[in-house]
């Protein structure tokens, strides 16, 4: 699945809606001071719905990436239906939060990951915008907003179509 960030396509919304978590000199995750900016990336593949974002955390004392976190919102039955397989390390793996095993991690990430489970992910009110920002997206990217039965039809055809390519 290929993902974009969500500020290269709203910009003006990201500005003032990006969630950056401030760390003082001390603090119960073991992180240095900075401020970690969470940068939503989502997925652009036409028709999907995987309802799930990459945090992509930068840190301010280098403006580069210590961590990146994934997070689907929906529960374990919705992932086992997307995914066509009920096996609960994939679901976990879709649901998370888990650190991305395709990304590279700096040495901060499991205390990254920490800090988004107790801090970030309790807060529901911020949950409901980075759901609200895959929402604005994903109408960017198929014109409306798909069924859970459209997008499982095109996951489809698309997954039949690779297939024959081989």
């Amino acid at each position: 699945m290929p993902y974009s960030l969500f500020q290269d396509d709203f910009a003006e919304i990201a500005e003032k809606e990006t969630r950056t978590v401030i760390i003082l000199q001390k603090s119960q995750f073991d992180l240095p001071p900075a401020h970690y900016s969470l940068l939503e990336m989502f997925c652009d593949e036409p028709g999907c719905d995987c309802r799930r974002v990459m945090f992509y955390v930068v840190s301010s004392r280098n403006n580069k990436s210590v961590a990146v976190v994934c997070y689907g919102w929906e529960n374990r039955d919705f992932y086992a239906k997307w995914l066509h397989d009920d096996d609960p390390s994939m679901i976990d793996e879709l649901r998370g939060p888990v650190l991305n095993l395709s990304s590279p991690q700096s040495k901060l990430a499991p205390a990254i990951l920490e800090m988004i489970e107790e801090v970030v992910l309790p807060d529901q009110t911020y949950v409901e915008r980075v759901k609200h920002h895959y929402t604005m997206l994903r109408e960017k990217i198929d014109g409306k907003r798909l069924s859970r039965k459209e997008a499982i039809k095109r996951r489809k055809r698309r997954a039949l179509a690779r297939s024959r390519k081989k």
